[in-house]
């Protein structure tokens, strides 16, 4: 897989008196602050993302679609410092900042394409220069029936206490534009990045704030982006009719993928891309809130020397804006356990299928961001990519009847016409008999998934006597059928065959790991990071090979079972694109 480090930056610039426009800005505030003036103005530039060529794995960009960019409304929200930490800056006033309207073409290096110049008003900041003002810009904060999609803060909250609280839910309605706001910043090593900009002046007069340096805001979108195809150099299973399978056994098989979906997808965000501690880790003051364990070591950017592995990851290293490429989201360390407190936090596609959002196209899907902790990379939690596909085996392809079945370990394929020869085999055996034995596939067992067989799905008569009951559970020993282990009769129904793929974040270059290390062991050098999804990044799935056949439903999450275990058939390469761009390959 490719990570594309997704729709970039934008940009929130000093202004000089050259500036293209001067749109002035309403101000909605309700902050206390105190100007003697009563009014005072800043000027503002703001830009969008560019592609970019690569400078390293981790610094790929990708400019991405049109409405990708589309800005409809804009928002300046206004902190006062207090203290050292960010997230006890104080909340002092908002300004509505209109669509932006017009753009000119301005391209700096893996930032920006379009920029336009506005100048705002404010009521409650104090005229002056380097001040203790801090700025955050939110765009697109209207969803389709015009109300917000985050909650604005109000009254003397803090910046920490609004971000964190306002758990946002709403941030995939892009009817109206994608939502973005401030992207955080890395400075220098070993210490926190910055989100919020500090303002450099603040000025009596609208003409005097647009002749004045001002201040720089980048500005990144709320959501993950993921899309996959087919591989440019080899098969194409998006093609009609497919291509063949890879495997020695499978060769001759063709496997059609007809729909993809995400899957394991995170309910709520913070409104603001939260870095803050990830370093010095978290300890609540309410038991109810997470406790992030602290990584005293990740802001070092260190470049990895003798074959070891380094922190530099977690940092941009283009020379315009340092982005950040690890935060945590309002489920980073919960240890969820159990399948059920994982559906309570993430959205999960059933057995069936039915609840998914199933995209037969190229098209992209978005989704929130979904961040963990090392002990928590688990497949309960990591956001997968679901591909559905007809596979017709070459042994099969002239039958009417398109259902096929797998028993137990065996890689060979049966129909319903010997499927029920097979059963009936078995149940001669038991009977200790030859003649008069028949057996008929009902119920569930026709039905995708893999199932033991029970009175339910199965009749068994030894002339006219039915010993469905006398029989089943000896067939099943035979056959070595046991759910407990996960070993059963798999039922393709209609052809239908399910692939997964866990998304990457770093992957396997910049966090490799195989097949007989420890799995993760709290080694966060190695493999923080290694999965998961981030806003502002473009997971571009490539599927370069499929083996064999998949699952015959959607498989069922493993919340104690981590990401790296041996998965079968599927191999995927993966990019990241400004949106940003990250590879990766999956044999599955």
């Amino acid at each position: 897989m490719r990570i594309k480090h997704f729709f970039g930056l934008a940009v929130l610039a000093a202004m000089t008196a050259s500036c293209s426009s001067n749109n002035e800005l309403v101000n909605g505030g309700n902050g206390s602050g105190e100007n003697e003036s009563g009014v005072s103005y800043a000027s503002i530039t703001i830009k969008l993302p560019t592609t970019s060529g690569t400078r390293a794995a981790n610094d790929v960009f990708a400019g991405g679609t049109a409405s990708e960019y589309a800005v409809n409304d804009a928002t300046l929200l206004i902190f006062q410092k207090d203290g050292t930490s960010e997230n006890k800056y104080k909340y002092i006033e908002t300004a509505k900042l209109g669509n932006l309207d017009p753009w000119k073409d301005d391209k700096p290096t893996g930032i920006t394409t379009e920029s336009t110049t506005i100048t705002a008003e404010l009521e409650h900041a104090t005229v002056g220069v380097d001040g203790d003002y801090y700025a955050m810009v939110i765009l697109n904060n209207k969803d389709k029936d015009d109300a917000d999609k985050v909650t604005l803060p109000s009254g003397t909250t803090t910046y920490g206490e609004w971000n964190v609280a306002t758990h946002a839910t709403n941030l995939l309605d892009n009817t109206k534009g994608f939502y973005m706001a401030n992207a955080p910043e890395f400075t220098e090593a070993d210490k926190e990045p910055s989100t919020l900009v500090h303002i450099k002046g603040i000025y009596r007069t609208k003409e005097e704030a647009q002749s004045k340096p001002g201040t720089t805001v980048h500005v990144e979108r709320g959501l993950a982006k993921v899309t996959v195809g087919s591989s440019s150099t080899g098969a194409n299973y998006f093609a009609k009719d497919g291509a063949s399978a890879t495997g020695t056994k499978y060769s001759n098989d063709k496997v059609e993928i007809t729909d993809w979906a995400l899957d394991v997808t995170n309910k709520s965000s913070f409104p603001v891309h939260v870095t803050s501690g990830l370093k010095a880790g978290i300890t609540p003051t309410d038991p109810t809130d997470q406790t992030v364990p602290a990584y005293a070591d990740i802001w070092k950017n260190e470049e990895a020397t003798a074959g070891t592995a380094a922190t530099s990851r977690f940092v941009s290293h283009a020379d315009a804006f340092k982005r950040v490429y690890w935060g945590i989201d309002p489920n980073y360390s919960m240890g969820l356990t159990e399948l059920d407190k994982c559906k309570e936090q993430f959205t999960i596609v059933k057995a069936d299928g039915t609840n998914a959002k199933w995209k037969s196209s190229t098209d992209p899907l978005y989704c929130l961001e979904n961040t963990f902790d090392i002990k928590n990379m688990t497949q309960g939690q990591t956001t997968r990519v679901l591909l559905k596909a007809t596979y017709t085996p070459k042994a099969l392809e002239k039958e009417t009847d398109k259902t096929f079945f797998m028993i137990g370990n065996s890689s060979d394929f049966w129909t319903k016409a010997t499927l029920e020869k097979q059963i009936k085999s078995k149940a001669e055996e038991v009977l200790n008999t030859t003649t008069g034995v028949t057996a008929t596939l009902k119920g569930n067992l026709l039905e995708g998934g893999t199932h033991v067989l029970d009175a339910n799905n199965v009749e068994i008569k030894s002339g006219e006597d039915d010993r469905t009951k006398d029989v089943v559970d000896e067939i099943n020993q035979k056959f070595g059928l046991d759910m407990s282990k996960g070993i059963g009769i798999k039922t393709y129904k209609e052809g239908v065959s399910y692939y997964i793929a866990r998304i990457k974040h770093f992957g396997d270059d910049l966090t490799p790991w195989k097949e007989g290390d420890a799995t993760y062991d709290g080694e966060n050098l190695k493999w923080l990071g290694r999965y998961g999804v981030l806003r502002n990044n473009w997971y571009d799935l490539t599927i370069e090979k499929i083996s064999g056949p998949g699952y015959p439903d959607v498989p069922e999450v493993k919340p104690d079972t981590p990401d790296d275990e041996d998965t079968k058939y599927i191999s995927v390469s993966v990019k990241i694109l400004d949106w940003a761009k990250r590879s990766q390959s999956w044999d599955l």
